[in-house]
């Protein structure tokens, strides 16, 4: 077991989704407010969920039900956000995929992560996908640590993790299910 909930690797997973949402065709239910910008494509909104005013959508984001998003919060790239969730004031998602019940209120940075389910994420976070080398990011799985073929790979946290303010996760991370940071602490 590899802490995390699936045994699809978080990067492979992150392919899957980029391809799961570049077939899909648009419904939406749920509300877009008019100051709201999309200049990519938001394939699926679901019943109850609102986009708020400021909210920027670059790119093929699919939400679900019972969400809120924004204001002023900024999606780009292919970004899967499940039910019941929050994506707050100047949080930026990139190549996100958010489980159900994900809470990322204000302040925040994911890039290139796959978050599962009931999450808290404090305020000021930072989800790095990016090595200062630009080199290969490789990622622990299933007992080794693994090639990924990317140079981008934020982290992956499993089911029931709360994550402290101003917290810094660096690329290629998995944090098991029902991890608790400090606030102000670099997951290395």
């Amino acid at each position: 077991m590899n802490g995390v909930g699936t045994e699809l690797p978080p990067w492979e997973e992150l392919d899957a989704l980029e391809r799961e949402l570049a077939q899909m065709s648009p419904d939406i239910r749920g509300e877009v407010h008019p100051l709201a910008v999309t200049e990519g494509a938001v394939l699926q909104l679901g019943e109850g969920s609102r986009i708020l005013p400021g909210t920027v959508i670059e790119g093929n984001v699919r939400i679900g039900r019972d969400c809120k998003i924004g204001p002023n919060a900024y999606l780009r790239g292919y970004v899967s956000v499940g039910d019941g969730c929050i994506v707050g004031n100047a949080v930026e998602l990139k190549n996100a995929k958010l489980g159900n019940r994900v809470f990322v209120s204000h302040l925040s940075y994911i890039g290139d992560s796959v978050l599962r389910d009931d999450i808290n994420v404090g305020g000021g976070c930072i989800f790095s996908n990016f090595r200062h080398d630009a080199g290969e990011i490789r990622m622990p799985w299933q007992g080794e640590l693994r090639r990924t073929g990317r140079n981008k790979l934020g982290c992956c946290i499993g089911s029931h993790a709360r994550i402290g303010c101003k917290c810094v996760i660096l690329p290629g991370r998995i944090l098991a299910e029902g991890t608790q940071t400090d606030p102000g602490s670099v997951i290395r």
